[in-house]
């Protein structure tokens, strides 16, 4: 009987266990690698796109700033504007009522003082006669929007003159719109 040598087909298999052994632990060891360096990788690309956005938030502080002065500017030129047009606007509301009481204003009776303080128009001047003051009364009791108050007093100048002093009160629901 012939025997049988089963070395070289152990040493033969031993090689070939090694070597796929040895290519695991290799390919292990890239895929690691590999890994590592991805993970690298986006690590950086993370970190680049924080300083981006950084720098971009940086950029937009700094542009806002420079463009808040014109516009605090032009609000407030907006503001300017917008209470001188209230004014106008308040203004214009008077018109109707001061040419009311100037085409109501008898011939002989002319204003001197005319006042507006706490809803309350004071009007003084001077009359030539009682009558022309009683006239001047009956058109302040006439005019839209006042209430004529307790009369002032009158008396006579030097030069023979009535003075008068009255008081209007606003009313409430005719107030001109603020």
């Amino acid at each position: 009987m012939a025997g049988v040598n089963f070395l070289p087909w152990r040493q033969y298999r031993r090689r070939r266990s090694v070597r796929l052994w040895a290519s695991v632990f290799i390919a292990s060891i890239l895929l690691t690698g590999g890994v590592g360096l991805f993970w690298r990788a986006s690590v950086a690309i993370d970190l680049y796109g924080r300083v981006l956005w950084q720098q971009a938030d940086t950029a937009l502080l700094s542009s806002l700033a420079a463009a808040r002065k014109p516009l605090l500017a032009r609000q407030e030129a907006w503001r300017k504007e917008q209470v001188r047009r209230q004014r106008r606007q308040d203004t214009l509301a008077w018109q109707p009522r001061l040419l009311s009481l100037a085409a109501n204003l008898p011939q002989n009776a002319w204003l001197t003082q005319l006042r507006w303080q706490q809803n309350q128009l004071s009007l003084s001047g001077l009359a030539s006669s009682a009558s022309a003051l009683a006239v001047l009364e009956q058109q302040l009791r006439g005019i839209v929007g006042f209430q004529l108050q307790q009369t002032g007093a009158m008396e006579r100048d030097a030069q023979g003159r009535w003075q008068f002093h009255y008081q209007l009160k606003e009313e409430s629901n005719a107030a001109p719109e603020r």
